[in-house]
């Protein structure tokens, strides 16, 4: 009786196959070897969970109780498959990460967008499949957004290719809806994405406001007017302390750090209305040095001081004041600052606690914040989600 590692070894060859001890791990290195894996795995009654760059499984609930389970890497499928400077479209495989593509990119004067390094250090498979805040970026939107074609191996080892077509065509858009949904739909093994001239310059200022209140309003202000920053982050009076030296603003008050990126005078006028909308809120501009280290701890790797937040909350545009007041009233003595901000809201980041006091001895505060956040009408990032009925139903539909 051929069992499940003699036929992936039949598969892929010896090398490719090794034992893990939560089930077998496969490497394929083409798209009809994933094919092959996934129909293998399938016939022998075992389930297959995709794995990237960090080697981890999907997180979401498998129900599959306690059938074999198959690992599948996409660490072979990591090659530029086409690059069309003109369109400034790229095809790249799953398993290359978003540095590496960046590394590729970077000598043709082209980038994938102002995402966070930490983000580009995962392969391109699982920047699409896992859909988070952190993947976004004010000026180009959610990683995903970048997405217009994909190829996917589905449940019973059919390969699926969405057409490249403009907007206009009168065809469905099935391009994203593997999104998120974390391998349960399909394995990603490739996508053509947009990518993007690299900007000619990249400014930084600092700005105090009265209030977090205000901060947010000049904010949203700005994005109404049609600013497209390259990042944007509000620090509260004692999350700035933290973060900045010991920086000592009165109680109440707000730092605002932004960058605007892209040709000059483009990036000079993005720059603007963010300090013209400052300006309307009662605040200030500040020393732009400050604007400096938190972009070069954000994309240059230098260290941030301090444990990270303890708790994470998403919150539309109408929530972000409620959230925040919400949480420092449950919880005196907590700090946050907020970012990711987009047109349907922001992640505000929660600290609270002596400064390296472990986790588990912040359980209850932790529980209390939680509970005030969701009351004001935030969604917390940081609780797995399990998988929505009717993408249950669209995943059995598709597996069969």
């Amino acid at each position: 009786m051929t069992t499940l590692r003699d036929s992936l070894v039949n598969a892929l060859g010896a090398e490719h196959v090794s034992e893990l001890p939560e089930g077998l791990r496969a490497a394929p290195g083409s798209p009809a070897e994933v094919a092959e894996v996934v129909r293998r795995a399938g016939t022998l009654g075992a389930a297959v969970h995709p794995v990237g760059a960090g080697g981890r499984p999907s997180r979401i609930n498998d129900p599959r109780g306690d059938r074999p389970r198959v690992f599948v890497s996409t660490e072979r499928l990591d090659q530029v498959l086409q690059l069309d400077e003109l369109s400034l479209l790229v095809h790249a495989q799953a398993g290359l990460t978003g540095l590496d593509l960046e590394r590729i990119l970077a000598p043709r004067g082209l980038s994938i967008g102002d995402y966070p390094p930490v983000v580009l250090t995962s392969s391109l498979g699982g920047i699409l499949a896992v859909r988070t805040p952190g993947k976004s970026s004010a000026r180009h939107g959610f990683f995903e957004e970048a997405m217009v074609g994909v190829s996917a191996v589905l449940a019973d080892g059919r390969t699926v290719h969405t057409h490249i077509t403009p907007h206009h065509s009168t065809n469905p858009n099935l391009t994203h809806i593997l999104c998120g949904s974390e391998g349960t739909l399909g394995f990603i093994t490739s996508a053509v994405l947009r990518i993007h001239p690299r900007p000619e310059s990249r400014l930084v200022a600092a700005y105090i406001l009265p209030s977090v209140d205000a901060a947010v309003s000049a904010v949203y202000l700005a994005l109404r007017e049609e600013a497209a920053p390259s990042g944007v982050r509000i620090y509260d009076a004692a999350e700035a302390a933290r973060h900045f030296d010991g920086l000592s603003l009165p109680a109440g008050n707000a730092l605002v750090v932004a960058a605007t990126a892209g040709p000059t005078d483009l990036a000079a006028c993005d720059r603007d209305l963010i300090t013209s909308a400052v300006l309307a809120e009662g605040g200030t501009q500040t020393d732009g040095s400050l604007a400096e280290l938190w972009w070069r701890r954000l994309h240059a790797g230098e260290p941030t001081p301090g444990p990270a937040p303890a708790l994470q909350v998403m919150a539309t545009p109408a929530k972000l004041r409620p959230v925040y007041h919400a949480v420092l009233a449950a919880i005196p003595g907590a700090r946050a600052h907020i970012s990711r901000f987009d047109p349907d809201g922001a992640v505000i980041f929660f600290s609270f606690g002596p400064e390296n006091a472990p986790l588990s001895d912040l359980a209850g505060d932790l529980a209390t914040a939680e509970k005030a956040a969701e009351v004001a009408g935030g969604w917390l990032l940081a609780r797995a989600v399990k998988l929505d009925a009717y993408l249950r139903a669209l995943r059995d539909a598709l597996d069969h």
